[in-house]
């Protein structure tokens, strides 16, 4: 879903640095003024910054193996194949047991982040890992096809297909 509201105009990344910058821009003036001290307050807000990062790298080092034992408790698998077909009606996105086909007109966009291709379709989004291509040549082809079949406006809000595929 991170990539979907980086589509909307703001990128996680974009919003921590702006979490950062307001805890500077807003803390050290806040804190001078009830501290009565500049470095006071600027030494409080760089270690609430430094305790924030902390958090962070924390909380994504917990996720991933939680996120793992959680899925096995309910007997899933936390690796799972996935499929994604280009058909002349639709998209078809095969995720192990589960099958999402979304016919072209509801496609909306088609844009490329550093790791992953993302099809938006009516807000949600069916993401395709770049490692999935063996060549350059493969992933073009398949991004022209499947941009071939989207419609006009489609393609309009999909530069990074339109630019990879040379049109």
């Amino acid at each position: 879903m991170a990539y979907i509201k980086a589509r909307w105009g703001v990128s996680p990344r974009q919003m921590k640095f702006i979490l950062v910058v307001c805890m500077l821009a807003i803390g050290i003036p806040v804190g001078a003024w009830a501290s009565g001290s500049w470095s006071a307050a600027a030494m409080s807000v760089e270690f609430a910054v430094v305790g924030l990062g902390v958090g962070l790298v924390a909380i994504q080092w917990l996720v991933g193996p939680s996120m793992r034992k959680a899925l096995a408790a309910r007997g899933q698998p936390y690796e799972q194949s996935l499929t994604l077909r280009v058909t002349a009606e639709a998209l078809v996105y095969d995720l192990a047991d589960l099958t999402l086909t979304a016919r072209w007109p509801c496609v909306t966009d088609l844009y490329q982040t550093r790791k992953y291709w993302v099809f938006l379709v009516q807000s949600s989004a069916m993401v395709l890992p770049r490692r999935f291509f063996t060549t350059p040549d493969a992933e073009r082809d398949f991004i022209a096809e499947a941009a071939s079949r989207m419609t006009e406006a489609a393609r309009a809000r999909s530069p990074d297909a339109t630019r990879l595929v040379g049109g």
